[in-house]
């Protein structure tokens, strides 16, 4: 591959800060500022605790509870034998499942405590401890060296340490009592995203972090609007629901230039009573939808909202409509299916969505024919390098002489790993971890794929950039780019990346035959 030849990766560390902060203020604060307080260079055995509290499995909740306290601890591990924990109890745990079920407090541990017990390993970053606690719903994680277990971590102790990071404008988030609230801290976010960047960070941990606040900015939005319904005379939640991302939203790749791909799934209820409840949960969407857009997520051009009727179904009603998409590929539903099979929940009350994924891949490898069209969707955005290796930049109009980064880029990328990604059964959505988990089942060369990592890296790492410059300089964001902006190195690794790109879409039209493809 081209690319390992001239370069040396990771290419986000290789552009630590690029060009000029417009902000005098900004680039006193990014130059100053310790990388301990963002908590992007702190490791987990840096703020774990290590002196673990642990029961059996027989013991009593009583008797757990008792423990914790003694210790001033807000968790303990059930554990079978020295090492193997079978689930974890926390002060959540008591609340919820004991203390508000009435159960008595000799029952056992098993009954209630939370199962299995996420870990992570004491020497990831205290930042991907986060960003996993965040993604399964829970406030404490183990760490671990190989297979024992070696201490413990919790949201408290990151909040405790935070001093001005990510952490301490989460907790300002969830303290938020009002859309007004969420709003007025929307410069923060940018201003925290901004620095992250300055410093040095990988561009993917600042993809990641800002997919991390937004995601907690729109759950918080759904509590408040749960709310507001009920004390509009609306009633309450009337049955479980999923809210549901998709697009750069469900890939968790979202940028400060990014709009609203989301949609409402809600359980199964009697035929005489869908037609009020999803009426119910029509008006509720409608409002987390127009609050997103106060905060500054604007409206999908393509209406992929949950305020759309279309969009907002019941589960028999989704899982109806993925499997009708693949019965008929055409362009526009292949298009359609492309947004929608990138989902993940955001915020989640059944198991649908899990069981929902696994459909859809069993369902995806099966119809081969469907996958052929798929491919050959994600292939109609083409890199623009012409002859000699010539960026082919617009000709006229409003972007004159530059080049879309994100269609003709990002997105080619995108849409053929998605394809391998549903091929090889992959439940990832996010691009880089679905490049990841396709080498690790040798579905294409690893060099490649490696270089597709480094490739995407760059890109995104250009086009936000790009982002923050034009907002810094006062004007509107956008994916466009003028070649003659960059410097030489980035002119070359870009004509480098694009051309990496193109031999990937000549492997992806060998490999599903696409040039062979009849439209329906």
């Amino acid at each position: 591959p081209a690319f390992k030849r001239y370069f040396s990766f990771p290419l986000a560390r290789s552009f630590r800060v690029m060009g000029q902060v417009a902000d005098p203020q900004l680039r006193h604060e990014a130059e100053v500022l310790d990388p301990s307080v963002l908590l992007v260079e702190k490791r987990v055995a840096d703020l774990m605790s290590t002196d673990l509290v642990t029961c059996g499995p027989t013991t009593s909740v009583r008797a757990a509870a008792k423990l914790m306290s003694q210790s001033r601890v807000g968790s303990i591990l059930i554990m079978r034998g020295d090492s193997v924990p079978l689930g974890i109890l926390t002060d959540r745990d008591l609340r919820v499942k004991v203390l508000a079920e009435g159960l008595g407090l000799d029952t056992p541990v098993t009954e209630v405590m939370s199962r299995p017990v996420l870990t992570v390993d004491s020497q990831a970053y205290v930042f991907d401890a986060l960003v996993e606690m965040s993604r399964h719903g829970v406030r404490h994680i183990a760490a671990t060296e190989g297979e024992r277990l070696v201490g413990m971590i919790s949201e408290h102790d990151l909040q405790t340490h935070a001093g001005n990071s990510p952490l301490r404008l989460i907790g300002e988030i969830e303290r938020a009592r009002s859309i007004d609230e969420l709003v007025s801290l929307r410069p923060k976010v940018d201003r925290v995203l901004e620095m992250f960047l300055r410093r040095g960070s990988s561009i993917q941990r600042m993809v990641d972090l800002g997919t991390e606040l937004n995601d907690r900015v729109t759950l918080r939005m759904l509590g408040i609007g749960e709310r507001d319904m009920e004390k509009q005379g609306f009633g309450r939640v009337p049955v479980p629901y999923s809210w549901m991302a998709m697009g750069s939203e469900g890939r968790r790749e979202q940028s400060i230039l990014t709009d609203q791909d989301n949609a409402l799934v809600f359980a199964n209820v009697p035929e005489e009573d869908h037609q009020k409840v999803r009426d119910w949960f029509l008006l509720f969407s409608k409002g987390v939808v127009e609050s997103l857009v106060r905060y500054g997520i604007p409206h999908c051009p393509s209406d992929f909202m949950a305020s759309n009727p279309e969009w907002c179904q019941c589960e028999k009603e989704w899982e109806k409509k993925f499997f009708e998409w693949m019965e008929e590929p055409a362009p526009k539903v292949v298009r359609t299916f492309s947004v929608f099979a990138d989902f993940r929940a955001i915020f989640a009350e059944t198991d649908f969505l899990i069981t929902l994924r696994e459909k859809l891949n069993e369902a995806v490898i099966a119809n081969r024919i469907f996958l052929r069209f798929l491919a050959g969707n994600g292939l109609y955005d083409r890199p623009p390098l012409g002859f000699f290796r010539q960026f082919v930049v617009e000709k006229s109009g409003e972007h004159r002489k530059k080049l879309n980064l994100k269609k003709r880029g990002l997105i080619p990328i995108v849409s053929a790993v998605r394809v391998l990604a549903l091929d090889a059964g992959v439940k990832e959505t996010n691009t880089l971890q679905r490049l990841r988990e396709i080498d690790k089942v040798g579905a294409m060369d690893h060099e490649l794929l490696s270089d597709l990592s480094e490739v995407y890296s760059f890109i995104t790492f250009l086009r936000v950039r790009h982002h923050f410059r034009a907002r810094a300089g006062g004007e509107k964001a956008d994916n466009f780019i003028n070649p003659s902006d960059l410097n030489t190195l980035e002119r070359k690794m870009l004509k480098e990346s694009f051309a990496l790109i193109s031999a990937f879409q000549k492997q992806m039209t060998s490999r599903y035959l696409t040039e062979f493809l009849v439209r329906p």
